[in-house]
């Protein structure tokens, strides 16, 4: 079977740019010029929920930083949004650092100093051993580590270090730590150069490092070299904050102590992602187009949108059928109902149990009466159903009880057998009881 999870490739990267395919362009270019004449210390938060897309539009933008003339017509940016780009990647050394992954570190400044300090020997173009790398880095740490140990290392001491985390442990006071991560990066950064450090993941830590780390973003990095750009979810960090501190602390304020600005990562139109990355409705058919409103409606996020595409085609020889034989019926039961319990399963498992306990009648009504555009679909199943003179929503709902009848037709038995298939399990009544 097969996933539409969108890896972090940079392939990938490339191509979601180049065609657009997360909308999301123009954000890349708007954050860019935000960050183009920035002069002093600033802590931006890049916020969305999970499954939004946050780390790829990181990925995204640090990659334009990087590689902007590798688009080199105005199909993708005009001139003047590239020179955007080429000005960051002129003035501004991009380090990424995913705090999830890093989280099991007792201190964040040294698992972030750790981060930069092996990434420096990247910005040379080459791979070098540690023990050429010492030998990069000894003139101006050595002050550090000997102020830092009360003179108790010693340059044999030195040599002997085995590896980055060696360095980062002998620093050991907060001034002595927030002095040695100022002359790191004065050392790494030419005269007109900034820092971008990107930390992303920050809401999926550990609470004790999470809380640590903003501390750590907040007290320490004040050298007005550096942009910081926290990508997370706020609102589930606020969460992990009161796990620290306590249910009754206001965590939301807590951040807002922390971020200079806030962009908040939303998701448009999902049409243009649904078409260009998934391939899916691509082309004016029923199953596509019923499956668009009702991934719409509910708000599907990206990640969401994959794993509905993932069921949709397991079940796609139980959706989209062909035959003539009680069309209208057939319909309903393929082109309504199964893609809504699919949706259902996705995003909200507790109305799914309900619809698939023969209590899912408010769920059609409020699903059909709230639909956007509300009067297109009215008119489409007004017409599939041979524009009745009963009331279209309760035809629907009539179908959907037929489900849980043990006399009902071979549709009512083909939308259990694709149910079945999602581990699912219907209870069939008869019908003086359905």
């Amino acid at each position: 079977m097969k996933k539409y999870e969108l890896e972090l490739t940079e392939d990938n990267i490339r191509k979601t740019i180049e065609n657009n395919i997360l909308g999301r362009n123009n954000n890349l270019v708007m954050l860019g010029k935000m960050l183009l004449n920035q002069n002093e210390n600033i802590m931006i938060s890049l916020d969305g929920i999970w499954g939004s897309g946050k780390t790829f539009f990181i990925k995204q933008f640090e990659y334009l930083i990087k590689n902007i003339d590798e688009f080199p017509d105005n199909k993708v940016f005009v001139e003047n949004d590239k020179e955007i780009f080429r000005k960051l990647k002129d003035n501004n050394l991009v380090i990424y650092y995913n705090a999830w992954q890093n989280d099991d570190h007792e201190e964040p400044l040294e698992s972030i100093m750790y981060a930069i300090l092996n990434e420096f020997p990247n910005q040379k173009n080459q791979l070098i051993s540690f023990k050429e790398y010492k030998k990069i880095v000894k003139g101006f740490i050595w002050d550090v580590i000997r102020v830092a140990s009360l003179e108790k290392i010693d340059m044999k001491h030195f040599d002997e270090m085995k590896s980055y985390e060696d360095i980062t442990s002998s620093i050991i006071t907060i001034e002595e730590k927030k002095d040695s991560f100022n002359k790191l990066i004065n050392e790494i950064l030419t005269d007109n150069q900034r820092l971008i450090l990107i930390v992303d993941e920050l809401d999926r830590c550990k609470p004790t490092f999470a809380v640590k780390m903003l501390e750590t973003l907040k007290h320490f990095y004040d050298n007005d070299k550096i942009t910081i750009i926290v990508v997370t979810n706020n609102s589930e960090l606020s969460h992990t904050i009161k796990k620290f501190y306590g249910y009754e602390f206001d965590g939301c304020g807590y951040l807002n102590k922390f971020y200079d600005a806030v962009i908040s990562l939303e998701i448009k139109d999902i049409k243009q992602y649904l078409q260009n990355q998934l391939n899916f409705c691509n082309r004016t058919y029923l199953p596509y187009d019923m499956s668009y409103l009702i991934l719409r409606y509910y708000n599907f996020l990206l990640r969401e949108c994959n794993k509905f595409i993932t069921i949709y085609n397991l079940l796609s020889s139980y959706i989209e059928t062909e035959s003539d034989f009680n069309r209208n019926e057939n319909y309903v039961f393929s082109c309504i109902l199964l893609p809504l319990a699919i949706a259902l399963k996705i995003k909200h498992i507790d109305l799914y149990h309900q619809f698939m306990n023969n209590k899912g009648e408010n769920i059609i009504r409020e699903f059909i009466k709230g639909s956007e555009p509300q009067k297109e679909m009215i008119d489409w199943i007004k017409e599939l159903l041979g524009n009745p003179e009963q009331d279209y929503i309760d035809i629907i709902i009539d179908y959907y009880k037929q489900i849980f009848d043990k006399t009902n037709s071979i549709y009512r038995i083909n939308f259990h057998d694709a149910i079945s298939l999602l581990g699912t399990k219907l209870q069939i009544e008869d019908n003086k009881n359905s």
